[in-house]
């Protein structure tokens, strides 16, 4: 194939490729998100049904984009070495982005665990498994010989949750009060 050729049909595998990204990108508000991790928002299998294909968008996607955005380097490098190092600094910076980029997203991250758990009743008992996830994230260490409660007690302070959340109440009270509540039409 010829130079233009090349960069022409590298364009065209970007289109397919920004075309498939595209069609696979979820917008969702970070607040939005926590809630669904924490099983807190509306129950849809929407999301969890579409997850297999978006990824499969996002690998396609990124394949032809690679393709065509090599296949115009092919079409219109001329073998200079000085272009190899300007490529070798665009790439170096990227990274030092990407890095940065990581950092600042793991602090905007825990902001938004420690916001979420400041202004929601939980039970960290409850669910082990979420909390040492949670206090890994914030760098809570877990001693062999350390209590649940102790640990439960270390994440809650690196979240700044003062007040111990309460149980929530057995579903036998919680009926028997809304029935004495609210008595049924017709009753």
């Amino acid at each position: 194939m010829e130079t233009p050729e090349l960069a022409v049909v590298g364009l065209t595998c970007n289109v397919v490729g920004v075309f498939f990204l595209a069609n696979s990108i979820r917008f969702r508000e970070p607040r939005r998100a926590i809630e669904e991790a924490l099983a807190l928002a509306a129950k849809s299998l929407d999301k969890v049904r579409d997850t297999a294909l978006n990824n499969m968008q996002v690998m396609i996607g990124f394949l032809f984009l690679t393709t065509g955005f090599l296949l115009q380097v092919m079409g219109v490098w001329q073998g200079e070495l000085s272009t190899v190092a300007f490529c070798a600094g665009i790439i170096a910076f990227a990274a030092a982005v990407y890095f940065i980029g990581a950092y600042s997203s793991r602090r905007a991250f825990k902001k938004l665990l420690r916001e979420f758990f400041q202004s929601q009743q939980w039970s960290f008992t409850d669910n082990m498994a979420l909390t040492k996830e949670i206090g890994a994230i914030l760098g809570v260490q877990q001693a062999d010989e350390s209590t649940v409660e102790a640990y439960v007690h270390q994440v809650r302070q690196a979240l700044g949750v003062t007040a111990p959340s309460q149980k929530p109440a057995q579903l036998s009270d919680r009926n028997s009060r809304i029935r004495n509540i609210s008595p049924l039409p017709g009753r």
